[in-house]
């Protein structure tokens, strides 16, 4: 939040590694070896979630005469954007905001590639990687009808910009979104707003079913993805008292929280959209991914239910354990709990950036 300010901004920032980017040699498509699957996701919208269809006033985006659906594009993009986070890995575009380091030209070094870039792609002038992962579309669980009509809800538009130190604080953090855990609508504007949308999100309960499949892919590679999907189950976050800067939470010390992390994903973010909650319920993976061009049956192992949260805990668990200054920080933005006293999240009027323009942000946690 701001010092001496009641609100907490919508956004914080998460501070990446300065270690230098690990590379290594992709596997190629044609190589077939390596780990290859599908992996089956299901995922539930916690708040209101809005995938817009690029409209002025954004919808939600819906397959022609049918029922909505989140595209394939906009997960994986998500995803990919996590990961970068967590594996130390650059940033797939030129000339955008980051440190050096992480720049798209330090993805690849001698034919090497990044751990993001050998999974979810790469492409840079004539060279390209088309990865070695592919999302399905999310598509609707349930019923749906034409007659059903989700509420709309007016937003504000525009965000503040590079200039404002106070909001864009540096080059090596990361912008992630505060969730506003239990909100059954979004933050509407403030009064005299001129810039303003109406937005339709889909309700919070609303799921989806999706999967993901991989080829190719080393253990670190495999491990990093189903990480960045199924997040943590139980995290603890302490906040400091400089973080909550509430009177009542210094006397005793900060306060420590305790949940599950969860994803945000889509548009109206800063009014409290886009918190979601991905869950795996099948892992597949196939022996031998060339038998099947010798003419022999492929051998598949599937792993549901507890076989397969077994497997998950045994190759999340270097990443639940981290305790780095990205991961600390990263579990202070993802983690969703009912109770968290980080309220309210909302942007501040337009007059307080007239008036206070480089207002300090304190810590996080």
């Amino acid at each position: 939040m701001p010092e001496g300010e009641s609100f907490w901004n919508p956004y914080r920032w998460v501070t990446v590694s300065d270690e230098d980017i690990e590379r290594d040699v992709p596997r190629y498509h044609h190589n077939l070896r390596g780990l290859s699957g599908r992996v089956w996701c299901e995922l539930e919208a916690l708040t209101p979630l809005l995938i817009g269809d690029g409209s002025r006033d954004p919808k939600f985006v819906r397959h022609q005469n049918g029922p909505p659906y989140i595209p394939a594009t906009s997960l994986k993009g998500a995803i990919r954007s996590l990961a970068e986070v967590v594996g130390n890995a650059a940033i797939p575009f030129r000339n955008v905001r980051v440190d050096d380091g992480h720049q798209l030209t330090n993805a690849r070094r001698d034919s090497q590639l990044d751990i993001s870039a050998r999974t979810f792609g790469y492409l840079d002038g004539n060279h390209v990687f088309a990865g070695l992962i592919r999302f399905s579309n999310a598509e609707l669980i349930g019923e749906w009808s034409s007659q059903i009509r989700w509420p709309s809800y007016k937003v504000a538009v525009g965000q503040p910009k590079p200039a404002h130190d106070v909001f864009y604080p540096g080059r090596n953090r990361r912008k992630f979104y505060h969730h506003h855990p239990g909100a059954v609508e979004l933050v509407p504007a403030h009064p005299g707003i001129m810039q303003t949308t109406t937005v339709t999100p889909a309700p919070p309960g609303t799921r989806f079913h999706f999967t993901v499949d991989f080829e190719n892919l080393r253990d670190n590679d495999l491990d990093l993805l189903l990480y960045c999907l199924v997040l943590e189950e139980r995290a603890t976050v302490a906040l400091s008292p400089a973080a909550l800067g509430r009177d009542e939470e210094q006397e005793q010390g900060g306060s420590t929280l305790t949940g599950p992390l969860h994803h945000k994903l889509g548009g109206a973010k800063p009014h409290g959209a886009g918190s979601v909650r991905i869950v795996v319920t099948k892992l597949r993976r196939l022996g031998d991914p060339a038998a099947r061009y010798r003419g022999n049956t492929v051998e598949k192992f599937v792993q549901e239910g507890d076989e397969l949260e077994r497997e998950l805990a045994r190759r999340t668990d270097s990443f639940r354990i981290r305790a780095d200054t990205t991961m600390q920080e990263l579990r202070a933005m993802l983690l969703y709990d009912i109770c968290d006293p980080r309220k309210p999240i909302q942007y501040p009027t337009y007059q307080w950036f007239q008036k206070e323009p480089q207002r300090r942000l304190k810590p996080t946690i």
